[in-house]
């Protein structure tokens, strides 16, 4: 899901078919904000995008839909499903547990390349948020993480990890800017790199264990004011009546 350094596809499970890399190439976009929550998906636009047939792209999508990233409606449609807070929450739980454990054992494995390359991507991140690309910013934080975690050598939790970001992706779109407000007094990634480049499993997982906690306040606070504004709405209309 995640990109290595010379930028090819990586996932705890690699597969050269046609329908693997439909996969990994929807998977990259639903994570870096190529969709929005309820975006209908269209597998003959996808197919001229990707330029190849329209059956590798179902293959594609019905895999993502039967890990629960995608979802299907009673008319057969399939689209981006919509996350509400309590699932929210349970999604970040896991993810503090799981992506702790994977930072703790990726400490002392970490090399010297890892870090110049988790320094860089960082670098990256800043200038994409100083820009406001935020689909560009979602690519380098996920690729920051995912490199440490692949350190690990856990490909089975790595596996469900991925897939649990790929569950927040199109959420994170839309709140990116309030998380930069949560992110304006320190940046987490700095405590994160400094943890990794002196190997300190204790520190590296308590310094991911808060930025994935600072993330959970984050997004919760935008869903709590998408759901305030969309009642203000409501009840202007029900006031015209």
């Amino acid at each position: 899901m995640w990109e290595n350094s010379s930028g090819d596809a990586f996932s705890a499970v690699r597969n050269d078919s046609l329908a693997e890399q439909i996969h990994g190439q929807l998977s990259r976009m639903i994570l870096s904000g190529g969709f929005a929550p309820d975006d209908r998906i269209n597998l003959r636009q996808l197919a001229r995008d990707f330029e190849v047939s329209v059956t590798p792209v179902r293959e594609a999508v019905l895999r993502l839909a039967s890990n629960g990233i995608l979802q299907t409606t009673d008319r057969n449609a399939i689209i981006i499903p919509s996350r509400h807070e309590d699932e929210i929450r349970e999604i970040f739980q896991i993810r503090r547990a799981l992506e702790g454990e994977l930072a703790e054992g990726a400490a002392t494995i970490l090399t010297s390349e890892d870090i110049d390359a988790l320094r860089e991507m960082q670098a990256d991140f800043i200038v994409a948020l100083s820009g406001k690309d935020y689909r560009e910013a979602l690519r380098l934080n996920a690729n920051l993480h995912f490199r440490i975690y692949a350190a690990a050598k856990m490909p089975i939790r790595l596996q469900i990890v991925e897939s649990l970001w790929l569950r927040i992706g199109p959420t994170l779109r839309n709140m990116y800017p309030i998380l930069t407000q949560h992110r304006a007094d320190s940046s987490p990634h700095d405590q994160i790199l400094t943890c990794a480049s002196t190997g300190d499993p204790d520190g590296l997982r308590a310094a991911v264990v808060a930025d994935l906690k600072r993330s959970e306040e984050a997004l919760l606070e935008y869903l709590r004011r998408a759901r305030e504004a969309q009642m203000l709405v409501s009840g202007s209309k029900g006031g015209k009546r």
